[in-house]
């Protein structure tokens, strides 16, 4: 979650050209058809007017790399192409090639309504669109106009929002017509919106040098030729330090004030995010990091601080320091001089990938052991009071340290009724996992470790 960067003939040749911006795109197609480009990294060609569109309007930063060839839509008739980040969809007009942009960020939110805001006058620092209801301001705004404006991205279909991506984090996002852009450490991303909505059966990759002779049809045919499967990698990194994977950071590292951040601890070059309420409605807030030790103080850039305009702030960032030890973060309100201060802690001691030692659970069983992406991990731990409020954090390979809180059930159990099950998917680290639990009264402590092998 770094503040430092999802699926789902004839052509018509009269339908109309929607987005007349991209008249720029306008290639002819008898000279183009073969301009072949493969990409290794997704194992998929461009070509054509698509590729002629796609290198002048903003490549792989905008659109990102294509992840179906391209095929004949049943439902119109069309060629459409899927990439990251956008669907092309191709219309011929008097012998000339029309890219229009498929509307993935209304196609993706559906049926979700996101609150309009009440209409005003757009001024320099923030836009307001009546078309949508919605407004634009800040590092978004600043992005959709530097990058193509609504002739790429379309207009704003809601305000700024917090969602939980597929990192398993909460970013601030906002959806557009064919986008949604996402604040991460480091800057704005563009969503993966054409990985989560292209049609699965036109996934399927094809090797360098076998482009396929055309369109293919709705159903992915004619398909790739066989390719021997690749290799499943070795680990990269080298093996954590078992002994530290146990170690309880979290009752040293009490927020003060009505805060919260999240996670507590992680090595360098990991996002944080931080919470504050208790603010003056709309009031501007200054957030600032002080280094481990002596280290001194950085002012945390403001257009990272999200304002809900109620008196709350969320800030998703990262160090710029990799400096090991206990940070804190504190955000103060201008008018009303609230502080709230929040310690996090800069360590590699919860690193765990492949190749790390997998210590004892104790007072309590994962199994199985290890598994991959169809493992279904069953976790359970007994010794506590009955009812008793457990402490519970959460270490995962890639160093994170999360802290949340459980209960146990009157028999004094946890995993049982209801039943705990884990499963993992690509996006998750591999390496070693741990549950942690802490009775507040008993002082009971369950540890619970099992590897995710990825496979």
């Amino acid at each position: 979650m770094h503040a430092s960067f999802a699926r789902k003939h004839l052509w018509p040749w009269i339908v109309p050209l929607i987005v007349a911006a991209l008249c720029a795109a306008i290639v002819p197609t008898a000279r183009a058809q073969n301009t072949l480009r493969y990409f290794p990294q997704t194992r998929h060609y461009l070509r054509g007017a698509f590729r002629s569109f796609w290198e002048r309007s903003g490549g792989l930063a905008t659109f990102g790399y294509p992840v179906t060839e391209e095929y004949v839509r049943g439902a119109d008739g069309r060629i459409v192409q899927y990439f990251e980040r956008a669907r092309f969809e191709l219309t011929v007009s008097g012998g000339q090639a029309l890219i229009n942009l498929g509307k993935l960020g209304s196609e993706a939110t559906g049926n979700r309504i996101f609150p309009q805001v009440a209409p005003f006058q757009s001024y320099k620092a923030r836009s307001y669109f009546a078309a949508t209801g919605h407004s634009l301001f800040g590092a978004f705004k600043a992005t959709w106009e530097q990058r193509g404006g609504a002739a790429i991205f379309g207009l704003p279909i809601s305000e700024e929002i917090n969602e939980q991506l597929a990192d398993g984090r909460w970013h601030t996002v906002q959806y557009f017509e064919r986008a949604r852009f996402e604040l991460w450490p480091g800057g704005v991303r563009l969503g993966l919106l054409g990985r989560q909505l292209a049609p699965p059966q036109l996934l399927e990759p094809w090797p360098p040098e076998a482009a396929p002779p055309g369109p293919l049809n709705e159903k992915g045919e004619p398909h790739p030729p066989a390719s021997p499967p690749a290799p499943t990698p070795a680990p990269t990194s080298p093996p954590g330090n078992p002994g530290k994977l146990g170690l309880v950071i979290h009752q040293g590292l009490a927020v003060r004030g009505p805060g919260a951040i999240t996670p507590l601890a992680a090595p360098p070059g990991v996002g944080f995010t931080f919470t504050a309420s208790g603010y003056e409605p709309n009031e501007r807030v200054g957030v600032w990091l002080t280094r481990p030790g002596s280290g001194g103080v950085e002012a945390i850039d403001p257009r990272l601080v999200a304002n809900d305009g109620r008196g709350t702030i969320r800030v998703v960032f990262t160090t710029s320091a990799n400096t090991e030890g206990v940070w804190t973060i504190t955000g103060q309100g201008a008018n009303s001089g609230r502080s709230v201060t929040a310690p996090f802690k800069l360590t590699r001691d919860y690193v765990a990938p492949l190749g790390t030692a997998r210590p004892a659970s104790r007072n309590g069983t994962a199994a199985p052991a290890e598994g991959g992406r169809k493992t279904i991990f069953a976790l359970s731990g007994s010794g506590f009071r009955a009812n008793e409020a457990l402490e519970l954090w959460i270490t995962s390979p890639d160093g994170v340290y999360v802290l949340t809180s459980a209960r146990a059930d009157r028999s004094g159990r946890v995993g049982y009724a209801p039943g705990l099950l884990v499963q993992f998917g690509p996006q998750n680290p591999t390496g070693v996992y741990g549950y942690h639990y802490l009775g507040t009264a008993s002082g009971r402590r369950v540890d619970l470790y099992f590897t995710f092998n990825g496979t």
